[in-house]
């Protein structure tokens, strides 16, 4: 603040404030309450008025076209690593196992022949109907199929779009979530961290679910600031994309949608049942083409996918209970069953009750089970061998190595976003639910990195929080030393920490 004479206006940072008016009071830290953004994304900006010239912090981290400059440019450093691992790492590639299923599945649709199991098509000819996983990774590869572009080269390069353009959806959630200088640290995490490209030149369903667990964490955030019809409907859209990519996130309904919408603050009950009616309906529409089209072509009522019973039935024996393979999968379950039936949703059944059949019978070990299944999953139990097993999905050693090792980094960072954003009353459902749903997922089927990746953008939001938080109180006191005023006054106290926490 100004000194002032009799008759002079004084002024508050760059506002002047005429006599007798009383000025801001000042908010928690020491900085004027005009220069503090609040609201529910909580997002930081800068506290400290610029110099004669200088524009403020947050004006020049939030101009949206240098913002989206910036993330053009994350973007193509994305695409750059995603590309180099592609052929410097996986081209020519082996297609077989899941990457042979949705390549195939994506041109077979695209050629009008709807959905069959590709494998026994392959292999003898047959047209067997299936739906071994949910249909949007083969969906969204459907697209250059039907532009000609069938090949499986076409499909990886295709697939490291998809990747990037999780990196944009990851960075708009961080804007939304913390700021603008969040949103860019996010966007950039998520470019060069191994858990978010792994899987993209493999030809994997968890690019799809990295892309739509972003979308559904930005969509929740939307939902959280405005709390209006169209923003629900939004976010029951992102629930049914997110089923559609990953059935086991279906769960996401009731850890996520239904508390986030009922729990509204400031929103009249029958209200926020209207809003949770909305996002109900848009996500049953958004499932239903698929579910009723597998309805009219099995024999026993199947929704999303028949491959819950044949995950199950490789995860529930004494391979996986004990031993080397304890909490992991492995084909000597399903070798010690009778032949189950051809038809894909009876064979979904059949394996559903061996695997119900065995839990039942060792009740007793699923909590060493579960624990050890949750420890591949986030990298604390055996991580070293779980990197060598996941080798069997192509993933090149060296690189699953790194990415263990920035996952634990990112781990330890993100616990730190936590305290953050609790400190900043920001809610923080959107960003756990993932990760929350994931494990519950875990403990039910099996421990793998591949399981994580939906949780990755939440892992990197978090962490990213915590980063430019800690950036911004480590440049508070330095700034606060070299900025002064005219009159050669300091703008704060030498104690001031700088950005909020």
């Amino acid at each position: 603040m100004s000194e002032t004479t009799a008759g002079q206006p004084r002024t508050v940072g760059s506002a002047p404030v005429s006599p007798g008016v009383p000025e801001p009071a000042p908010a928690p830290g020491g900085a004027p309450a005009s220069a503090v953004e609040v609201g529910p994304a909580a997002q930081v900006v800068s506290a400290v008025a610029a110099e004669p010239g200088e524009e403020p912090v947050r004006a020049r981290l939030g101009r949206p076209r240098r913002w989206y400059l910036g993330l053009a440019a994350i973007c193509l450093i994305g695409l750059g690593i995603r590309l180099f691992y592609l052929f410097h790492w996986l081209h020519p590639a082996a297609v077989q196992g899941d990457p042979f299923y949705y390549h195939e599945a994506a041109n077979l649709f695209a050629d009008g022949r709807g959905w069959p199991d590709p494998y026994e098509l392959r292999l003898s000819g047959r047209y067997v109907a299936d739906a071994q996983h949910p249909p949007l990774t083969s969906l969204l590869l459907a697209v250059p199929s039907v532009l000609g572009f069938t090949s499986f080269l076409s499909h990886q390069l295709f697939s490291c779009l998809l990747g990037v353009g999780a990196i944009v959806l990851v960075a708009l959630a961080g804007r939304r979530v913390a700021g603008p200088a969040t949103g860019l640290v996010a966007g950039g995490i998520a470019a060069v961290y191994p858990g978010m490209w792994l899987n993209d030149p493999l030809v994997m369903s968890e690019t799809t679910g990295i892309l739509t667990c972003a979308w559904i964490i930005l969509a929740a955030y939307r939902f959280v600031d405005r709390r209006g019809f169209a923003e629900a409907g939004w976010l029951g859209l992102a629930l049914a994309a997110v089923m559609l990519a990953r059935a086991e996130l279906a769960l996401l309904a009731l850890v996520l949608v239904v508390p986030l919408v009922a729990t509204a603050p400031g929103v009249a009950w029958r209200r926020r049942a209207a809003l949770l009616a909305v996002a109900a309906v848009t996500s049953v529409a958004g499932i239903a083409p698929w579910a009723a089209y597998n309805l009219a072509r099995f024999h026993e009522p199947e929704y999303l996918s028949t491959g819950l019973g044949s995950t199950l039935a490789v995860t529930h024996c004494p391979a996986t209970y004990s031993g080397r393979d304890l909490g992991w999968w492995s084909f000597d379950c399903v070798l010690a069953l009778p032949p189950p039936p051809v038809e894909r949703s009876e064979r979904d059944a059949f394996y559903r009750h061996a695997a119900f059949d065995y839990i039942r019978d060792h009740s007793d070990r699923l909590p060493t089970v579960a624990a050890a299944r949750l420890g591949r999953t986030w990298g604390v139990y055996h991580p070293w061998q779980q990197v060598r097993l996941d080798t069997i999905e192509l993933r090149p050693l060296s690189l699953s190595r790194l990415g263990m090792v920035t996952l634990w980094v990112l781990e330890v960072a993100a616990v730190g976003g936590v305290v953050v954003l609790r400190r900043r009353r920001t809610p923080l459902l959107p960003l756990l639910a993932v990760p929350v749903t994931l494990s519950l997922a875990t403990v039910v089927v099996y421990g793998t990195t591949r399981f994580r990746a939906a949780a990755e953008p939440a892992v990197v939001l978090l962490a990213a929080v915590a980063i430019t938080a800690a950036a911004g109180r480590l440049a508070g006191p330095a700034r606060s030393r070299v900025r002064r005023i005219a009159g050669g006054r300091p703008m704060r106290s030498e104690t001031d920490q700088g950005y909020p926490t």
